[in-house]
């Protein structure tokens, strides 16, 4: 396996060595008529290259061999460079003609780590940087090696521009990607100098052999470095994203051609010289800067457009977002409908399998949801994480016939993604009608208030079929819950929020063991609010942790005041999910204990059975908590919603309240009876206390009795009483049921 893994280095390595045989067959018989140490400078680069494929193991394999393809090739043009110093070809000079070809891998290397260097599309190439750098750097050595004396003819010259050309574009793509990638600096810095080395040899090896000696040396020690300075994971990685480094690489690349022009120009102004290839290399110049100037335009138009989609398309689905559907309600041309649809479901896709299926899910149902609407001529769009808005034309009258197709499109996502199929998601939805003319500001922006009304609507009222369309009436429960929310907090801060008390009374004698605290408010404005209705505002409002906290000290208070405590009668309070989630509610259930001495056993806290569904949340562990005090907890609602007895041996539960809607059904017809047996059997067996919700006659109490049901609560016994009235309940004695005959 090791050996198969390695083949492709020898095969690379023996490639090497055959292009390097010829190579020294043609150059050693010719020592004494050669450039010595380009000789051996070229021979020598050429064993390093044949080793290169097991020396170096930091780069990718594609990597390995294109930089030891194009060190090949530059070792044997220099090396055939030097063992024919003064051949030609036709009247083309050899030497300069096969140090134009040694760098050409090198181009081809640096052109391709141009193209890859960047991953904003949309900034303009490295490659036109490096062209125009190039040019002018280009210019520069031509003007130097003329005023230096080295000249020749035509042939020469068109040779020697070759050269200089490639080892410009060369040293200028190694500046610049030393500019874009900071880890890249000592490998472009080698890279440079073995470009500019060679060009330098290539130009005076004929005549100033010193000065091309010293060259190769410097060529020579600019490949070494390039080859042991490779970073790992390959000579280039994307970069270019830090907006800092974005703007010095900007800066830099554009005032160093500048710069050098400059210094060029000013060279011929004030020791001018007749010379037309330079006028040529001058000309490239303005070329290269007319195309970089276009690619940045371009690259200019580019980053416009992104950031135009981006700012009025979400990311994840591709939909327009909230941007675009406010603009899209500015002075409409003709009547539409806004529904706003909200996912439900989602959450549980995202809390079980991950935020990577759950984003597949809204992606799916986003398609789904284009393409029916786009079919009815509307737009979709995604204003919130779980929320997406429709536009369609025609009144809400009309748009309601084609809800059921757009819920069906939202449901039918989970199938669509591997492993969600077995979640249920299904949308709720907000209709409002969009007039046509309406200005831009404040106006525009009404339908989409009338449509969330309408959604809350829906979301309150479960029989609306899943929608609801803004009307006259949605906008007085709107206004309604406004009021109650501000009258509720002032209720709250002043003390106004009241409790009574309802008897839990033991099955089989008649006696009060327990109450259950249940809020109660009067208001001078609104009168009575029923407790659903003010506890749901709570709930939407921030506001049920400071309700539930004044519940429970005035029903503490109100119970130790009437001696319920001093009686051995326990209380049972109603805490929401969002109490227990709520900082340091177990102090302050602590404190109150303390402060009244209050034994913890005589306390009750009631919670619905979403508290469990997370194992090992932070609710779940603050409800572990007041139990280690001593304090019982009991299931409210059992029977409805997520009913399941996993939790209960998992979790430290004492009492189990069975809902009203069971004990309803166990004088009628069905298996209600067997349902509310089995439950008490199951709770029995498990040491938890069952009591009986909404018990209401002589034949359900019978029944509970005979079932070995512990407790029962309701209207037969006493509606909730005010804190005046727990004396004489808890003198009362009501009357026992008789078992029904079997």
């Amino acid at each position: 396996m090791t050996l198969h893994r390695h083949a492709w280095r020898s095969a690379l390595s023996a490639a090497v060595l055959a292009v390097s045989a010829p190579v020294a067959l043609l150059a050693l018989p010719r020592w004494d008529g050669a450039r010595p140490v380009e000789l051996s400078a070229g021979l020598t680069w050429l064993l390093l290259c044949a080793a290169v494929p097991f020396l170096s193991l930091k780069g990718s394999r594609a990597g390995v061999v294109r930089y030891t393809a194009a060190g090949t090739v530059w070792g044997a043009g220099t090396a055939l460079a030097g063992a024919f110093p003064t051949a030609t070809l036709g009247p083309v000079p050899f030497p300069v003609l096969v140090h134009a070809l040694s760098l050409t891998g090198l181009a081809v290397v640096a052109a391709q780590q141009l193209r890859h260097a960047r991953v904003a599309g949309d900034d303009q190439p490295l490659l036109v940087e490096a062209a125009l750098f190039g040019t002018v750097m280009g210019a520069l050595a031509w003007d130097g090696f003329a005023r230096a004396g080295y000249s020749g003819d035509a042939w020469w010259k068109a040779s020697v521009c070759l050269v200089i050309a490639l080892a410009a574009f060369v040293a200028a793509s190694a500046t610049v990607l030393g500019i874009e990638h900071a880890r890249l600096r000592p490998a472009c810095l080698g890279l440079g100098l073995g470009a500019l080395g060679t060009e330098v040899v290539a130009v005076t090896s004929a005549t100033s052999h010193g000065t091309a000696d010293v060259a190769m040396l410097l060529a020579v020690a600019g490949a070494a470095l390039m080859v042991a300075s490779q970073p790992r994971g390959g000579p280039v990685r994307h970069g270019g994203v830090s907006v800092t480094q974005a703007a010095r690489r900007l800066r830099v690349a554009v005032a160093l051609p500048g710069l050098a022009m400059l210094a060029d120009v000013v060279l011929n102004i004030t020791a001018p010289r007749a010379d037309g290839v330079l006028f040529v290399w001058f000309g490239t110049v303005i070329v290269a800067a007319a195309v970089r100037q276009a690619a940045t335009a371009r690259a200019i138009d580019r980053t416009r457009s992104t950031l135009s989609f981006q700012a009025r398309h979400d990311q994840l689905t591709g939909l327009q977002n909230r941007s675009a559907l406010a603009d899209a309600l500015v002075e409409p041309d003709r009547t539409q409908s806004l529904v706003i649809l909200e996912v439900s479901g989602h959450d549980d896709v995202t809390d079980v399998l991950g935020v990577l299926v759950g984003e597949e899910v809204l992606r799916a149902a986003a398609s789904n949801l284009r393409e029916h609407v786009d079919s009815l001529g509307g737009t979709t769009y995604r204003v919130r994480h779980d929320e997406f808005a429709v536009l369609l034309p025609g009144s809400p009258e009309e748009t309601v016939r084609h809800l059921p197709h757009v819920f069906h499109a939202v449901s039918a996502a989970p199938v669509q993604v591997d492993g969600a199929g077995r979640f249920p998601v299904e949308a709720v939805a907000g209709v409002a009608r969009v007039d046509p003319g309406a200005r831009a500001g404040g106006d525009a922006t009404l339908p989409l208030v009338h449509a969330d009304l309408a959604l809350r609507d829906a979301r309150a009222n479960p029989g609306l079929l899943g929608y609801s369309v803004y009307s006259g009436a949605v906008a007085a429960q709107h206004a309604r819950r406004l009021l109650v929310r501000e009258r509720l907090a002032s209720a709250i801060t002043g003390g106004c929020i009241d409790v009574h008390f309802q008897p839990i009374v033991d099955f089989s004698t008649g006696r009060v063991v327990k109450f259950e605290a249940l809020a109660r408010w009067d208001d001078r404005e609104l009168g009575r609010v029923s407790p659903v209705e003010f506890v749901a505002v709570a709930e939407e409002s921030n506001l049920v942790v400071a309700l539930g906290e004044h519940v429970l000290r005035r029903a503490v208070s109100s119970a130790h005041s009437a001696g319920v405590f001093d009686s051995g009668v326990r209380l049972a309070v109603n805490v929401s999910v969002v109490q227990l989630q709520s900082p340091g509610f177990a102090d302050v259930v602590r404190e109150i204990l303390t402060d009244y001495r209050i034994p913890p056993h005589l306390l009750t806290l009631e919670l619905t059975e979403s508290v469990f569904l997370d194992s090992d949340s932070p609710a779940e562990r603050v409800v572990t908590d007041l139990a280690r005090l001593g304090c019982q907890i009991a299931i409210d609602d059992f029977g409805t919603g997520y009913s399941a007895f996993g939790y209960l041996d998992r979790l430290p539960v004492h009492v189990l309240k069975i809902d009203r809607s069971l004990t309803q059904s166990l004088t009628g017809e069905g298996n209600g009876r067997s349902v509310v047996s089995a439950v008490v059997d199951l709770a029995n067996n498990l040491g938890l206390t069952v009591v009986v919700e909404g018990v209401e006659t002589d034949e359900e109490a019978a029944i509970c009795r005979s079932m070995r049901a512990g407790l029962g609560q309701g209207w037969l016994y006493s509606a909730a009483v005010t804190s005046d009235r727990i004396v004489a309940e808890l003198e009362r004695e009501y009357p026992v049921s008789p078992e029904p005959v079997r």
